[in-house]
């Protein structure tokens, strides 16, 4: 199996800072001031706006360039030039830099995939079942002893899956003592049901139909015992690169060992956290990490950080990005718009091809309310999500009193009304600029996930993989992060 290099990473690297690099205040731009501070005029290139010059362009091109899978029509080819160089720098175009499955595992599968979607939504199931055979084949293949240390085990649910399918030592720690302790009566419930589900995933898997709940398949008999709940233990911990996994398999196995650490969908910065707790700690011969919510990462050099960030990020330790070495010498900085935007799923979007929800056209609307009735507002307010109006009217309401502003209440429904009809052109603009820039995102994704990968290279962390493990449709954040320390 080929391995990915320094060198080879550092050059991607430079290529996608050079595509980003005139694009830095498109990514960090806030839908919020798209009408105040005149967005399409300020971001969108010269070439692009010229080849947009009203409704019918803007939804053709909007049918053309994003919802057509193949793009026939030649009518927009500087949007399509700009939209082919964006994808060119995603992830996703680089087979050379990812690892598949099968290159990973080098070998037969261990045991058969289960399909058992009980006690979870179809998504977590998609998640769960190729995250706890990854995992499942790293162990046995790589450290049959091993432990499994499921950092933000949440509700459990990979950790069950570990612990009940594959029959693993598993320790789920959350920050949330709430978390752990829904995580245990979860998989009480989950054991109890085991051995049937089990049984109809099989039969499923047959091509047999199983009876419904609760009525016995006439077609076998199960001789198995019910599976017990004394390899998964969990905590509450808040994990920094402080903590010793040792010291608490010992607390809660009474013996330690080696260690494989796991996280499905690790928040924010503890993705981070995970890798330098995997280099630091010798115990840890194993990692497989899939990270989330890049809007929470503590940036080393970002000081874009306002609302209710900051103080999130100032419970970390340490920064989480960039991580490698070769980002930190060159001070790059993504912003926190850039992280939010990378959080962002173009690929479910253009599957449903979806819109934007028509509150963010209504916020920017308010943003134009809030700097000619109280200019000193503006940027400040943090509006959140607002559910259930009618009409803008009734979102300027819901606004009001949400945020507790007579100001805002006072407004006429004139002037509401006037606002709708001098900015209903804006809108559908508003929608194309909003699909453009959310084609940023896989390329902002791939920033943080090579920087990722290099700072595990340059650690000297030689078998560290990225693989492509979910749909994209179905679990947007769907890149892996593997790592095997060489057996000693």
């Amino acid at each position: 199996m080929s391995k990915v290099g320094v060198a080879q990473l550092q050059k991607r690297l430079d290529g996608l800072l050079a595509f980003l690099q005139p694009h830095w205040d498109f990514v960090n731009c806030h839908m919020v001031n798209y009408l105040t501070d005149q967005h399409w005029e300020s971001f969108i290139p010269d070439a692009l706006r010229t080849e947009i010059s009203g409704k019918e362009d803007v939804e053709l091109a909007i049918e053309h360039l994003f919802w057509e899978s193949k793009r026939f029509l030649n009518r927009f080819p500087e949007w399509d030039s700009f939209l082919d160089k964006g994808k060119q720098e995603r992830l996703s175009f680089h087979s050379d830099l990812l690892t598949t499955l099968e290159q990973l595992i080098e070998g037969p599968e261990n045991a058969a995939q289960l399909s058992i979607g009980e006690f979870m939504s179809a998504k977590k199931c998609h998640e769960v079942e190729l995250t706890a055979a990854l995992v499942d084949h790293l162990v046995k293949n790589h450290n049959q002893g091993c432990y499994i240390v499921d950092a933000g085990d949440g509700k459990g649910y990979l950790s069950s899956r570990l612990a009940l399918q594959y029959g693993h030592r598993v320790l789920g720690i959350d920050a949330n003592a709430a978390n752990t302790e829904n995580a245990l009566s979860r998989n009480r419930k989950l054991q109890r049901a085991w051995n049937g589900l089990t049984e109809r995933a099989e039969l499923q898997r047959e091509g047999i139909t199983p009876k419904r709940r609760g009525k016995k398949s006439p077609t076998r008999v199960s001789t198995k015992a019910a599976p017990t709940l004394d390899n998964y233990k969990t905590t509450s911990r808040f994990i920094t690169t402080d903590i010793n996994f040792g010291d608490l398999l010992v607390e809660h196995f009474s013996q330690s060992g080696s260690i494989c650490l796991t996280g499905l969908h690790t928040c924010g910065n503890l993705a981070a956290t995970c890798l330098q707790v995997f280099h630091a700690q010798p115990d840890c011969q194993l990692l497989c990490n899939i990270g989330c919510c890049y809007h929470l990462l503590r940036e080393r050099y970002s000081t874009q950080e306002f609302f209710g960030n900051k103080a999130i990020m100032d419970e970390q330790t340490k920064f989480g990005f960039p991580l490698s070495q070769y980002l930190q010498e060159r001070t790059v900085r993504l912003g926190r718009n850039a992280r939010m935007l990378a959080a962002q799923s173009i690929e479910r979007t253009l599957d449903a091809k979806e819109l934007p929800n028509i509150t963010l056209y209504y916020r920017a609307l308010l943003e134009i309310l809030v700097c000619r009735h109280a200019p000193h507002l503006k940027n400040e307010l943090q509006v959140g999500k607002v559910r259930k109006f009618e009409n803008f009217a009734d979102y300027v309401q819901k606004c009001a009193a949400k945020l507790d502003a007579p100001w805002l209440a006072a407004i006429e429904e004139d002037e509401l009304q006037c606002l709708l009809r001098e900015y209903a052109l804006d809108k559908l603009y508003l929608d194309l600029f909003y699909l453009l820039r959310m084609s940023f995102a896989p390329v902002l994704e791939s920033l943080i996930l090579l920087d990722r990968l290099l700072y595990l290279k340059e650690l000297g962390h030689e078998s560290s993989y990225l693989l492509d493990l979910f749909d994209p449709v179905i679990s947007p954040r769907h890149f892996a992060i593997v790592s095997i320390k060489p057996v000693m």
